[in-house]
């Protein structure tokens, strides 16, 4: 929580790519990283912004120094819309809430001796996913097994529901796992297929299958679990504030999250590197 009320503080200034803010945004980030004893590094890249002009953003990647084993991806993007006609967007839902829980779990994991984590804070996702796509599209040299991607976790809602997006294809290795998982406050809810996801929210006009950073994964060939609360009313406005979350539904859905996670490194389901084709 004192992650998310930093990273929706007015001195990060709604986190917008390339900006000053965002460059205090990274800072904080590694900071914390490191502080998790996690090797840290940036990731700059650049992406068209119109016709004839480009911009610049960075992902910031921690590691733990574990070699030589299959690879979970965690992702979160730590960008925001930041000031807007002269209005703050503070990005609290979206997506304070999936970083703070990404440096949580950052520090909560445990080394596993089955995979080895990393978690990717990407940048200038608003814009078009172009964090995402850079670091899927350079690290394919890696055994890469899954993406885990959080975004808008914190919903203040009454529909009490944290779904899991992942392929229909994933069904039968997941599912044992994700369906025996449930807080007191949040039901779990594994979804596989985004018109399934779209039915559920009442949300016909998002395709949650290219919705947010898995997206970007799923270009790859490489599976995905996509973990949300859903549509939220808030949703790119001044209103997404650290006021309108509620404390108590957002923690347990990042406990519910850490709790499939351990779920997985313990459990006899082997997830292998997608097959690269032939250069």
């Amino acid at each position: 929580m004192t992650d998310l009320t930093i990273l929706t503080s007015p001195e990060l200034a709604g986190r917008k790519t390339n900006s000053h803010a965002a460059l205090l945004t990274r800072e904080y980030l590694k900071t914390r990283f490191k502080g998790h004893q996690l090797t840290v590094s940036e990731q700059p890249f650049t992406y068209s912004s119109g016709l004839f002009s480009n911009a610049q953003g960075v992902n910031i990647i921690a590691t733990n120094t574990v070699k030589d084993l299959p690879v979970i991806v965690i992702t979160a993007h730590y960008d925001h819309l930041g000031l807007q006609a002269g209005k703050l967007h503070p990005g609290a839902n979206d997506n304070a809430s999936g970083v703070a829980a990404l440096l949580y779990l950052s520090n909560a994991l445990t080394v596993s001796s089955s995979y080895r984590f990393m978690f990717v804070a990407t940048d200038a996702e608003e814009n078009g996913l172009h964090g995402s796509e850079h670091f899927a599209k350079t690290m394919r040299q890696l055994p890469i097994v899954l993406n885990i991607n959080l975004d808008m976790l914190a919903v203040k809602k009454s529909h009490k529901r944290l779904y899991a997006l992942t392929s229909r294809a994933l069904k039968s290795q997941l599912n044992p796992l994700l369906t025996q998982i449930n807080g007191d406050k949040i039901k779990l809810k594994p979804v596989y297929s985004s018109r399934k996801m779209s039915r559920l929210t009442n949300t016909k006009q998002i395709d949650w299958h290219r919705a947010s950073d898995h997206y970007s994964f799923a270009k790859q060939k490489i599976p995905y679990v996509y973990f949300s609360m859903g549509a939220d009313n808030f949703h790119h406005s001044t209103k997404d504030t650290l006021e309108n979350i509620n404390t108590p539904l957002y923690q347990e859905a990042v406990l519910l999250i850490e709790a499939f996670i351990n779920q997985l490194l313990t459990s006899p389901v082997v997830l292998r590197p997608p097959l690269k084709a032939a250069t």
